[in-house]
Formats: structure tokens, C-alpha cells, sequence
């Protein structure tokens, strides 16, 4: 009785010569299919990570934020903060509002100079607040008191 593999179609005289052929030469195909296996599941796994990473981002931003009627009320009041990105004292005010401050009314100086020079800007942030500028970094207390908008 012969054996043929069934890879190379070789035969073999016994099932022990066909396992023997089977392991040594074609050990490596063997391996090969299971590294493309184990590379699909990787890059699926990858991809799948990447998405619900970027999922969570986007669902993080739509969220409403903690201060918006406190923010949507300085911009019905004109409240205006004057500031830039690269300013760590701008970024930190900004952030203190999280995602409500996409309704502060912000103007970058760097993108507005003869604004902010007419403003008489020196120091960013800068809010003007009823007609009148207070520098640096304001606290929540203070704007609630200038402005006369709840939080």
C-alpha cells in the first residue's frame, strides 16, 4: 500500500515515512500559515483598537459641558476672552472650562493683531468683560461676579 502527500504528491511506503516526510518538509509551510493567521488577528486586533480608541474620543467631545449655560451666557453678555494656543496662561483658563469652552467668544491675537492692539492687549488672557479688560487667569468667582452670569 503506498501513501502520497498530499502537498508534493510524493508517495511513501508506510503512514510513519509520510508523518516523518510531512514534519521535515513541510514543518515550514505549516508555520507560515499559522504567522499569516497570527498577522490577520493582530492587524484585526489593532484596528479594532484604534476605532473604539477614536470612538471614545469622539463620543468625549459631544458630551455637554459642565459650564455651557455659564458660557453661552458670557457670549449673550459679549463677554470676549483675547488670547493665544502657544500661552500656557490662555490654555489653562480654556481649560478650565472643558468642553464648554467652545461657546466662550475667544480671539487669538496672534491671528488678530490690530485687534488686540487696538484693545490695548498686553497680557493674554485677557477678558473683556462690560466694556472693561482684566488680565491674566480669572477664577470662576470672579467672572460670575463681573459678568452677573450664574454657574
Amino acid at each position: 500500500m503506498e501513501f502520497m502527500c498530499n502537498i508534493c504528491n510524493k508517495n511513501f511506503d508506510s503512514t510513519l515515512s509520510l508523518e516523518q516526510h510531512n514534519k521535515s518538509k513541510h514543518f515550514s509551510e505549516e508555520r507560515k500559515k499559522k504567522k499569516i493567521n497570527k498577522k490577520y488577528f493582530i492587524i484585526i486586533g489593532l484596528t479594532l483598537a484604534i476605532i473604539i480608541f477614536g470612538y471614545t474620543l469622539y463620543i468625549r467631545g459631544q458630551t455637554p459641558g459642565e459650564y455651557d449655560n455659564f458660557t453661552k451666557c458670557l457670549t449673550e453678555k459679549e463677554t470676549v476672552i483675547y488670547g493665544n494656543d502657544f500661552c500656557q496662561y490662555t490654555t489653562k483658563q480654556l481649560n478650565m472650562f472643558g468642553n464648554s469652552k467652545k461657546y466662550l467668544k475667544y480671539i487669538k491675537c496672534v491671528d488678530n493683531e490690530k485687534l488686540c492692539n487696538d484693545k490695548g492687549i498686553k497680557i493674554t488672557p485677557t477678558w473683556e468683560i462690560n466694556g472693561e479688560m482684566y488680565e491674566q487667569v480669572q477664577s470662576f468667582e470672579k467672572l460670575v461676579g463681573l459678568s452677573g452670569c450664574e454657574i
